[in-house]
């Protein structure tokens, strides 16, 4: 005997509340963050197998030849997979980053100077702020010093501000 559920939706023809419809930008993120979880496996498999192959062609035993044919087979399998997974992948990586990888530099280092320079930039920006609000403030006293009948007007420009 097979009890059914009285709160079963097929009497009720109510559509879904938008909290429980996803959203598309999110699937979108989740599908990324699932392809870039599974590139990032392939990467580590396929740089086992890179060392499993140099480990095997350093030490290479005549009767050895098929296991490193069957690394070299694996390795453009994990390149195959690779190649699929990339489509699903939509970070952008600056070029910048992609030059220092190149050239053998960390990038960790190319975001620590990043950081440097927009934070040397903010201050800069700070310093800007600071001098027009002083400029400001300034000009509103000699304003008012030479033209106290036409301050009313201007103080009520400020407020508006």
């Amino acid at each position: 005997m097979q009890q059914t559920d009285s709160r079963s939706s097929s009497g009720s023809s109510s559509a879904p509340t938008p909290t429980n419809q996803p959203d598309s930008s999110q699937n979108n993120t989740n599908t990324s963050k699932v392809a870039r979880r599974a590139l990032e496996e392939q990467l580590n498999e396929l740089i086992q197998v890179l060392f499993e192959l140099s480990v095997m062609v350093y030490d290479f035993q005549p009767d050895g030849n098929q296991l490193v044919w069957n690394k070299i087979n694996s390795i453009l399998e994990h390149y195959q997979t690779i190649d699929g997974l990339k489509d699903n992948i939509d970070t952008h990586i600056p070029e910048e980053v992609i030059n220092f990888v190149e050239q053998g530099r960390n990038p960790d280092i190319f975001t620590q100077g990043f950081v440097e320079r927009t934070a040397s930039e903010n201050q800069f920006t700070n310093g800007k702020i600071k001098a027009v609000d002083e400029f400001r403030s300034i000009l509103s006293d000699e304003f008012k010093k030479h033209y106290p009948d036409l301050y009313d007007n201007n103080n009520d420009l400020e407020q508006t501000d």
